[in-house]
C-alpha cells in the first residue's frame, strides 16, 4: 500500500516519530505496576526527547537569515504590511476555526518569502496578494475543511481572481523550494503540553497560544530561534520553576543563554500590544477592489532558490521541456493540484498531525 506522504512530491524528510504517546500494550498486562509505570515513564521521556531534538535541528532551515530583522525595521511600508497581515490571519482563525498553527506556517511563509525576494517597489495590494497566496498554502496543508477562496478574503482590501491567487501560491511555493511544514514556535506547544501533562492546565495552553500569538505581531523576536522563543513565553505562564527548568534541560546549550533577554524582550510587546484575538483587530471591509488576473504581473518574482539542487532537479522534471517559465509552472501547478487535492481527502492531515512531511 502507498503511504499517504508519498503523494506529497515534496523533498521534506518524514519524522515518523509521533510526538502523541502510544496506547499500552495488551501483552504488558502481566508486568509488575510499578516496573510497567518505571518503563513508560522512560519511553515517554524519550520520545518526548527524540521529538524536540528533530524539531530543534529542522528549525534552522525554517528561519530567516540573520539580517532579516534589520532590514524590517528599515522598511516601515513592509513592517506595516507584515504587522496587517498577522492580524488578518487571526481574524481567519477566529472567523473559520482554524488551527493556530495554520497562523503560525503562514506567517513564516510570509516571512521567508520576504527575506528571499526583498519585494522592493511593491504595492500595498501585492502585499495582500502574498498573505493571502500564504494562508490559501497554510490552510491547504493544516485543515481538513477549508472555505473558499472568496471567504477567506473578508478584512482584505482587494478581492482578488482565484486565477491570480494560484499563480502567486505557485511563486511562493517555488521560492520556499515546496519546504512547507515550517518549525514555529507554535510546534512547541504540543509536545510542551503532553511533557508537562497534569501540570498544564487547559488555561495554561489558551494563554500560551495568546502569548505566542502577541509576541508574533513584533518581528524582533524572529532573531531568536522558534525553541527560545517558545520556552520564553512558557516561562511567562508557568510558576512551577521545576517544570521549566525541566522543558528547558532539552533545549541546546548555547542557545539557554538567549531565553533570559528572549523573555525580557516578550514581556515588553506583551505590554506594549492589546490582544491580538480581540474581535476588533481587523476591520471588515464593506467594499473591496476587485484585481483580475491580468491586472498584475508576477513574472519579476523568481520564486526559485538557487541553492537547493533537489529543487532544481524537480522543476527539470515537471517542466513542459519549452524552456519559457510558463511550461514550468504549469507542471508546479499540477504538483499543486495533486497535493491539494490529497489534503482535502484527508491524506496528509492526520501525518502532519503526527509529525508529517
Amino acid at each position: 500500500m502507498t503511504h499517504s506522504h508519498d503523494f506529497l512530491l515534496c523533498d521534506e524528510v518524514w519524522d515518523t516519530m509521533s510526538p502523541v504517546p502510544s496506547s499500552d500494550s495488551p501483552h504488558d498486562h502481566h508486568i509488575q505496576p510499578n516496573h510497567h509505570h518505571h518503563n513508560n515513564l522512560i519511553h515517554r521521556i524519550m520520545d518526548f526527547k527524540h521529538s524536540f531534538d528533530t524539531y530543534v535541528q529542522k528549525e534552522i532551515k525554517y528561519m530567516t537569515g540573520s539580517g532579516y530583522v534589520n532590514r524590517l525595521q528599515s522598511n516601515h511600508f513592509v513592517t506595516d504590511c507584515r504587522l496587517k497581515a498577522i492580524r488578518w490571519f487571526i481574524h481567519c482563525q477566529r472567523r473559520f476555526n482554524f488551527c493556530i498553527g495554520t497562523v503560525f506556517n503562514a506567517l513564516n511563509y510570509v516571512d521567508r518569502f520576504f527575506d528571499m525576494n526583498k519585494c522592493h517597489g511593491w504595492s500595498y495590494s501585492m502585499m495582500e496578494l502574498l498573505s493571502l497566496a500564504s494562508l490559501s498554502i497554510a490552510i491547504k496543508f493544516g485543515e481538513t475543511c477549508p472555505p473558499s477562496l472568496r471567504e477567506i478574503q473578508e478584512g482584505l482590501e482587494y478581492c482578488f481572481e482565484a486565477k491570480l491567487i494560484q499563480k502567486m501560491e505557485l511563486k511562493v511555493l517555488r521560492s520556499l523550494g515546496w519546504e512547507l511544514n515550517s518549525i514555529t514556535p507554535y510546534s512547541y506547544v504540543e509536545l510542551i503540553e503532553w511533557e508537562l501533562n497534569n501540570q498544564f492546565k487547559p488555561i495554561a495552553r489558551t494563554r500560551l497560544d495568546e502569548i505566542l500569538l502577541a509576541s508574533s505581531l513584533d518581528a524582533k523576536l524572529l532573531a531568536y530561534r522558534p525553541c527560545v522563543i517558545a520556552i520564553s513565553g512558557l516561562k511567562c505562564i508557568l510558576e512551577d520553576e521545576n517544570s521549566l527548568s525541566h522543558i528547558t534541560s532539552f533545549i541546546p546549550e548555547d542557545q539557554k543563554q538567549n531565553i533570559e533577554s528572549c523573555y525580557n524582550m516578550m514581556q515588553e510587546i506583551l505590554v506594549g500590544h492589546h490582544n491580538p484575538s480581540s474581535p476588533d483587530t481587523v476591520l471588515t471591509k464593506e467594499l473591496q477592489v476587485p484585481i483580475h488576473v491580468e491586472q498584475i504581473d508576477l513574472s519579476f518574482i523568481d520564486g526559485q532558490p538557487a541553492t537547493n539542487d533537489n529543487l532544481i532537479k524537480r522543476n527539470r522534471r515537471v517542466d513542459d521541456g519549452d524552456g519559457d517559465g510558463d511550461g514550468d509552472d504549469c507542471g508546479l501547478k499540477a504538483c499543486w493540484v495533486m497535493k491539494t487535492v490529497n489534503v482535502m481527502h484527508g491524506y496528509t492531515h492526520e501525518n502532519i498531525k503526527k509529525g508529517g512531511i
